[in-house]
């Protein structure tokens, strides 16, 4: 199969395809034929030689994935088939035609996307979903601070607190991120490179509490909403078929 792969740290151009053997899946393992892939800071880092994968992990860069299901290992008790079109969550290996998933890692494609779109999920939505939920339990009304929010889970974190009838601000180290985040729905953003996030926060949500404004009230600060969602989680690979 192709795959992507450097043989030197270094920038976008020590990168190639290189053909390297076939994965096959192993216990509670499914092959994935890989549609689109997704590019994540860590794969940045890993390129330029400043990020190791896991113990065992593959060392072809990419942390998720989406394509279609080619082949269950022994042991999967899923209810996987091959054909299936499916996302993955990955320690490494997705920048290939064909990487190995342990089943828990495998989710079905959401109705709509397409699998380039699919492919930008695992890592940073799911990211950002947990962290709002699950460790935040944001609540509809809340004000929800996301710091670097103009990044794959900021971009993130910004829609789905809009989504669940929350606040998003956000902080960013430059006004063109700023306004990155502000076109996604951000009420308001703080350059931390130019002011003191914390009290221009603090400064915000007091203005809001004192005029009584609601989710969809007038913001001291642009306020956009609608619209399809947004991410600048991944610069999205499609792999030719093999």
């Amino acid at each position: 199969m192709l795959a992507v792969h450097f043989d030197q740290p270094g920038g976008p151009e020590n990168l190639y395809l290189k053909e390297v053997a076939k994965p096959s899946p192993g216990e509670g393992e499914v092959l994935l034929q890989v549609a689109a892939s997704a590019l994540n800071r860590a794969d940045l880092l890993q390129r330029r030689g400043q990020y190791a994968p896991p113990p065992g992990a593959s060392s072809i860069l990419g942390l998720e994935a989406a394509g279609h299901v080619a082949e269950l290992g022994p042991g999967c008790q899923g209810h996987w088939k091959p054909g299936d079109l499916a996302m993955a969550l990955l320690p490494g290996g997705g920048q290939a035609q064909y990487v190995t998933v342990p089943e828990g890692l495998l989710m079905p494609v959401p109705a709509g996307l397409s699998l380039p779109e699919a492919a930008a999920i695992p890592e940073a939505w799911l990211t950002a979903f947990q962290l709002l939920h699950f460790v935040g339990n944001v609540q509809a009304g809340d004000s929800v601070l996301i710091h670097a929010g103009a990044s794959g889970v900021g971009t993130a974190a910004i829609q789905l607190t809009r989504m669940a009838g929350a606040l998003p601000l956000v902080t960013a180290g430059s006004q063109h991120k700023v306004q990155i985040a502000t076109k996604l729905g951000a009420a308001a953003g703080f350059n931390y490179e130019e002011e003191d996030f914390s009290e221009a926060t603090l400064k915000f949500t007091k203005v809001q509490a004192n005029a009584g404004e609601g989710f969809h009230g007038t913001s001291s600060a642009p306020l956009l909403l609608g619209g399809s969602p947004a991410s600048t989680a991944c610069s999205r690979q499609n792999l030719p078929a093999e």
